[in-house]
């Protein structure tokens, strides 16, 4: 089956649904997401005899998160979380193992978790990380909730920085949701130490058959004349206006977009956010139609 008719898979955001549903009549208090409280008291909503007794951290390296039952009581869980990253990042991960707890608990003991697999990003794959990842997301930042904050404002990467602090996620975290939501042609790219990483676009975008084409010449270096390679601009959080046809072949010419960046004041990487105006017709295809991006194809390599 090729990858543009595969089943997308949602067992994920379900269980989150379901879960979220305790949290509801709380209101906006229930922002950002208590994921201890949650994973301590979830096995009721399940009429389960396991619980979760223990959530707590470790200064762990190249373990980001870790589900395992009690050594010494078969019938309890402890979910511990690296604490070498921040407090979202945490968070995130709390919820991650919490996805593993209700989803797969029943097939294994123990889930060890890295931060190659723990990815802020809802790929829709059939396997128990991306279905953890996909669950972790839904019930941080339920598109039900988000989507209306960022359909009523101008999109900028300040209501995003807002939006992640209101949730309590990464500022990554938060744009790759609102690229998964939003219903404006965006484009979302990650560079590090000057190349691009990985990229993904919002299900209009690919409807647009917006393509970064990156076969040429991979890794791909930041595209001279866009803001992503200007070295003085570190931030642009309200976005430039560059001609389309910087960032995509196949963009007629004249046509413009709005590009904003973000820099790391810590690491050495960039986030670009492309915003690309409405058309009436798609712009022709210079890929394959259906192909996936970058995001997806790195998770669908079991990276």
């Amino acid at each position: 089956m090729s990858q543009r008719t595969k089943k997308r898979d949602t067992a994920g955001a379900k269980a989150a649904i379901s879960v979220a549903r305790w949290i509801e009549p709380w209101g906006e208090a229930r922002f950002p997401v208590d994921v201890d409280l949650l994973a301590k008291g979830c096995h009721t909503m399940y009429g389960r005899d396991d619980p979760i007794t223990q959530v707590h951290g470790a200064s762990w390296k190249g373990i980001d998160g870790f589900l395992q039952r009690n050594p010494d009581n078969a019938k309890e869980w402890w979910i511990t979380y690296s604490t070498n990253v921040g407090a979202e990042r945490q968070r995130f991960t709390k919820a991650h193992e919490l996805g593993h707890y209700i989803l797969h608990s029943q097939k294994k003991a123990e889930f060890r978790c890295g931060p190659d697999v723990i990815i802020e990003k809802d790929t829709g794959e059939p396997n128990i990380e991306a279905q953890a990842n996909q669950f972790a997301s839904y019930l941080l930042m339920p598109a039900n909730h988000v989507r209306p904050s960022i359909e009523k404002s101008p999109i900028t990467l300040d209501l995003i920085s807002d939006l992640a602090k209101f949730y309590g996620v990464s500022f990554e975290a938060m744009c790759i949701r609102f690229v998964e939501i939003t219903g404006e042609r965006a484009v979302l790219v990650y560079w590090d130490n000057g190349m691009m990483k990985r990229w993904s676009r919002s299900e209009p975008a690919k409807l647009q058959r917006l393509w970064i084409d990156n076969r040429r010449g991979s890794p791909l270096e930041p595209i001279p004349g866009t803001v992503a390679a200007d070295p003085l601009v570190r931030q642009c959080l309200e976005g430039q206006l560059v001609p389309a046809n910087l960032w995509f072949r196949n963009a007629p010419d004249g046509e413009m977009l709005r590009e904003m960046k973000h820099t790391s004041d810590t690491f050495e990487r960039v986030l670009s956010l492309l915003i690309v105006p409405r058309f009436a017709a798609r712009w022709a295809c210079d890929g394959k139609e259906g192909e996936n991006d970058t995001y997806d194809r790195f998770i669908g390599g079991g990276r």
